[in-house]
């Protein structure tokens, strides 16, 4: 499984973003190694459909799970046509963030 969070840094003890258009960065995860990447947010500073062309982005990422506390109800619209699944937590360490979504999933 992959799973994107959004967060307001790179590196391992980033902070989850509440926000997906305006994150800084995403962090894909692997659930089988549990290996990370970052990548940088291309549509932060967009000047409008931020939210919508970043689920674009993630969605072709081949995301299964997006973990955000506030996405959009645009951007979540593009996230269910893709059959991403969206799980909103509270702010806290990415990796929290996903070993919570994990335990919580049995995954």
């Amino acid at each position: 499984m992959k799973i994107c969070v959004t967060t307001k840094d790179k590196g391992p003890e980033a902070g989850t973003d509440p926000h997906l258009g305006r994150c800084m960065y995403f962090m894909f995860v692997d659930t089988d190694s549990l290996h990370t990447e970052f990548a940088d947010n291309p549509y932060a500073a967009a000047s409008q459909g931020a939210g919508v062309q970043a689920a674009q982005y993630i969605a072709g990422k081949g995301v299964d799970v997006l973990i955000c506390g506030n996405p959009g109800p645009n951007s979540m619209s593009v996230m269910e046509a893709a059959g991403i699944k969206i799980v909103k937590l509270p702010e806290m360490k990415a990796m929290e963030a996903v070993q919570a979504f994990l335990g919580n999933n049995d995954s």
